[in-house]
């Protein structure tokens, strides 16, 4: 594993470096060698063929084997000579060799010609060089040269790891042991170096000395930051809590992400963990009109405007907690869609609101609904059911004035309200009963237009007033009652055409008798009695 200084790796690397550039040079010095061996022999070779040339000629124009013996031994006595042969024209008169195994060896000739006609030859010398001899020479000079460079290599490193240690290595180690030690709230600094003040090294402990003093100016800003910060957040989250509003945020879909604990103080839900509401989504949990509530969330996305409205809660003790809701749509400091909401608890007002709209609409005598309430909701039901089916009863009390004239209006207000009560009773919750003023009531029932339904509502309706009404032990109250019946589409379809309709058959009942039921049916007006 290389060490992990960094003149410890630049001598390895330096090292390595050397070392391949040296084989390479060794490599190439020894063929240089062996090449100039080579032709060094050759050249030897060729000089002692030339002194031994006149006398090997002799030897082969006589055929004296003595002679080219002594030429033959006398060439072998080179090194550098691996065999050699003198033949004549027709034979070789002498040949010998080394006694040591050669595998490459090199040739050359020489023609030999006649002492006395240098124009006729006479023989050839022949003689074969010793390359090992060559490639032991070349070999040796490359040890030599491999030796040398290694020798140099080595003192080389040796003189750079201590020049690279001492000059960059040690300072580069303070430099970093010092800057690793530095803390973020702490002023020590890094010091300067006696002979690297004006070098790369001097400028880089000045540069990093002016980063430290610029962090840590930062950091002091910072942590005066932070606390501000923190201070601010307490702040706000303090506002956040204590608002007398509940403030909530949900995502696009509606599920609860954050939310005050005033939220849960307006929800009546201060009881529960903080955590059971988040990601859920927030009409089901708490608003009873879910529809409404998230028709009111897309309003908000689809418009970018501010929504509002109120809402009513969903409450297992029974009781009607009424919120009015405020919503926007925001976008987050990551890109994402949010949507923003403030709930304000406005049950009182509400309930106010209701109470006034209730004295508006209901008789304070009765409770029933008033002329212009059940006319209201006569078009709201016709308006959404097409075709409508109604049915219509106008009534009017029969002998009401002789009771109320004979025991007083205490009396016939008792009389009034228990009227009332009857009267409700005969038809559905849903179905729409009214004091028109005076004895004069009307009912509408709806989703029903049947003739035979409305006679039996009507006979329902006329013998509950016939029951004498209990004022006190000592008194009771006997009353009658005229009805005309309106039944649509037959009489018409709107409020008026009805009430106009039944009011004939009401007065034609009391024309002919009262106490009974009347209605129109094939252009006339048709009566019962009782």
């Amino acid at each position: 594993m290389l060490s992990k200084h960094l003149h410890h790796k630049l001598v390895i690397y330096s090292f390595c470096s050397a070392i391949v550039i040296a084989g390479v040079a060794i490599s190439l010095t020894f063929i240089s060698e062996f090449n100039r061996s080579q032709k060094n022999a050759v050249i030897t070779i060729k000089q002692l063929m030339d002194t031994v040339e006149k006398t090997a000629a002799i030897a082969a124009y006589s055929r004296d084997q003595i002679v080219a013996t002594d030429v033959i031994e006398g060439l072998l006595r080179n090194d550098i000579v691996f065999s050699a042969a003198i033949s004549d024209d027709k034979t070789v008169l002498v040949q010998k060799r080394k006694p040591i195994p050669i595998e490459n060896s090199t040739q050359l000739t020489r023609p030999l010609y006649s002492p006395f006609n240098h124009q006729q030859l006479v023989g050839q010398l022949s003689i074969n060089i010793n390359t090992q001899f060559n490639l032991s020479e070349a070999r040796y000079a490359a040890y030599a040269s491999a030796i040398n460079a290694l020798l140099l290599i080595t003192a080389t490193t040796i003189i750079l790891l201590i020049l690279v240690r001492s000059n960059i290595s040690q300072p580069l180690l303070m430099v970093s042991n010092t800057t690793h030690e530095i803390k973020a709230d702490k002023k020590k600094r890094i010091p300067k170096l006696k002979n690297h003040q004006h070098n790369e090294l001097g400028r880089l402990i000045d540069d990093i000395n002016d980063l430290l003093k610029k962090q840590e100016i930062k950091f002091k800003q910072e942590k005066i930051l932070r606390k501000s910060m923190q201070h601010m957040e307490q702040q706000l989250r303090h506002i956040f809590d204590s608002s007398s509003a509940g403030l909530f945020l949900l995502n696009t879909a509606g599920q609860l992400i954050n939310y005050n604990s005033t939220l849960l103080k307006i929800l009546h839900c201060t009881e529960k963990p903080a955590l059971t509401f988040t990601n859920k989504d927030f009409a089901t949990l708490f608003i009873k009109e879910e529809k409404a509530f998230q028709l009111m969330l897309s309003n908000a996305l689809r418009s970018n405007d501010l929504q509002a409205q109120d809402f009513s809660l969903q409450q297992n003790n029974g009781a009607t907690i009424w919120v009015h809701c405020l919503v926007s749509k925001v976008i987050d400091a990551t890109g994402e869609t949010r949507i923003e909401g403030v709930v304000f608890d406005v049950t009182q007002r509400v309930l106010h609101e209701h109470a006034i709209r209730h004295k508006a609409d209901h008789d304070a005598l009765t409770g029933l609904l008033l002329r212009q309430a059940i006319r209201e909701q006569f078009d709201q039901y016709s308006l959404e059911n097409n075709p409508a089916k109604i049915s219509v009863f106008l009534l009017d009390l029969d002998g009401f004035k002789q009771a109320n004239d004979t025991y007083g209006h205490d009396v016939g207000d008792v009389v009034l309200q228990r009227t009332a009560e009857r009267l409700s009773a005969c038809v559905r919750t849903g179905d729409l009963v009214c004091r028109l003023g005076g004895d004069e009531f009307l009912i509408i029932v709806l989703n029903n237009n049947s003739y035979d339904s409305a006679l039996d509502i009507a006979e329902k309706m006329v013998h509950s007033i016939q029951h004498p009404i209990s004022i006190d032990k000592n008194l009771s109250v006997q009353v009658g009652v005229s009805i005309g019946i309106a039944i649509t589409p037959q009489h018409g379809q709107t409020f008026d055409d009805l009430v106009k309709s039944a009011d004939e058959s009401m007065y034609e009942v009391k024309r002919q008798g009262k106490n009974g039921l009347g209605i129109t049916w094939s252009g006339k007006i048709k009566v019962k009695l009782f």
